[in-house]
């Protein structure tokens, strides 16, 4: 690694060392399928669920609802085909929803039945 006359080195080299030695540059690389999920599932299903992570095979998503997991359970093979064609056997062994609250914020997907919505009040 070269330097300057007064020692002195781009932040840039800094943080591509900093980066490489503390291995997010591989984690990132392993991440990258997640950029084209939309691409692989088309807008249809993409506008409906999510693709959160990618670790060890496994692709995290989160559906708006029910009906959507369902579906993309029915797709799963055709699903990991596609992205395993496009980056390599093996990127993607199985499809896992994430479990848990929806984010504050976030719309109720139907209101409990025999009761009304509030609105504005």
């Amino acid at each position: 690694m070269s330097t300057n006359r007064d020692g002195l080195q781009p932040v840039s080299r800094i943080l591509e060392a900093a980066l490489r030695a503390s291995g997010v540059n591989e984690r990132l690389a392993g991440r990258a399928p997640l950029l084209h999920w939309s691409e692989i599932v088309g807008a249809e299903i993409a506008a409906h669920v999510h693709a959160i992570d990618l670790a060890d095979g496994v692709l995290v998503l989160d559906a708006d609802h029910g009906a959507w997991r369902q579906e993309l359970t029915m797709l799963a093979p055709e699903i990991v085909g596609k992205f395993n064609a496009r980056f390599g056997e093996g990127t993607v062994s199985q499809l896992q929803f994430r479990q848990g609250a929806r984010p504050t914020g976030s719309k109720p997907l139907a209101t409990p039945r025999g009761r009304k919505r509030e609105t504005g009040r």
